[in-house]
């Protein structure tokens, strides 16, 4: 099986073009609500363009499910950047983050909410204690807007994108993508996907984070351009309890040995 949007990495960049003003908004969100944010992993990285441009300001890791999309990502990430093949709802890394991200709607793809939940907990064990949770989505009202709309003719370089967003229930939003990839010998190869999404109303995930997270917030996000689809998006960023100091090794060394110098000698027997 080919994992989702393979067919199509080698031509996602020149697709979606600049991510500039995407990464000042997402360093602005990340500061805000964790101001000594060092670490930090985007799930469902795609080609790593995000965190290529978060690299000088972090230590960034990536994770996504299809191979291709990480092997273009590692090709402009510093050398050493770890990238997980991994589904973003079941990850288990070994390691935790002050920040965790998930941009262009990538939560939508998830078809069933109890899959958003789940990925909600896997951010939740591999945030420090302080670390911040912050990913966008895209709503029903949005998906059925373009679900109205005319199919979306793009050109980048020699080859051409269509995108069709198309709904049978209302409920599930077929993205229809085909790529028409200029051959050396002149022909043009059709390359196809067709990318499932899927939305809940914003209570329901507000009252999902809320029972493992604090601090939890919407951000709404304009976007303008036809590369991010001319939608608005929303934003939902959250904190892990706990005390961001006490992520650090020294604090903790400092804590243990004032607890051992205050803890009461052993009677004498």
């Amino acid at each position: 099986m080919v994992a989702i949007y393979d067919l199509l990495a080698r031509h996602y960049d020149a697709v979606t073009g600049d991510s500039s003003t995407e990464t000042a908004f997402i360093d602005s969100i990340i500061k805000s609500a964790h101001g000594q944010a060092m670490t930090l992993l985007e799930v469902a990285c795609g080609t790593g363009g995000i965190i290529a441009d978060l690299a000088g300001r972090y230590q960034v890791s990536g994770l996504d499910i299809s191979p291709g999309m990480l092997a273009v990502a590692r090709d402009k990430l510093p050398e050493g950047t770890p990238l997980h093949l991994a589904d973003m709802s079941h990850f288990k890394l070994n390691v935790k983050f002050d920040a965790i991200i998930c941009v262009y709607h990538g939560i939508n793809h998830l078809l069933d909410f109890s899959a958003w939940e789940s990925f909600f907990s896997c951010a939740y064990r591999h945030l420090n204690d302080g670390g911040v949770l912050a990913f966008d989505t895209y709503a029903k009202s949005q998906l059925k807007t373009m679900a109205r709309g005319p199919t979306i003719v793009q050109r980048f370089g020699e080859n051409y994108l269509y995108i069709s967003v198309r709904t049978s229930d209302e409920v599930v939003f077929d993205w229809n993508i085909e790529v028409l990839d200029l051959q050396r010998d002149g022909t043009r190869k059709s390359l196809t996907e067709v990318i499932r999404t899927i939305s809940f109303p914003p209570d329901k995930i507000r009252e999902s984070l809320a029972e493992k997270f604090i601090n939890v917030v919407t951000v709404e996000s304009y976007s303008g351009g036809a590369n991010d689809d001319s939608e608005n998006r929303t934003w939902f960023v959250c904190t892990k309890p706990g005390d961001p100091a006490m992520n650090d090794p020294d604090h903790r060394q400092a804590e243990q040995l004032t607890a051992e110098h205050r803890a009461p000698s052993a009677a004498p027997g």
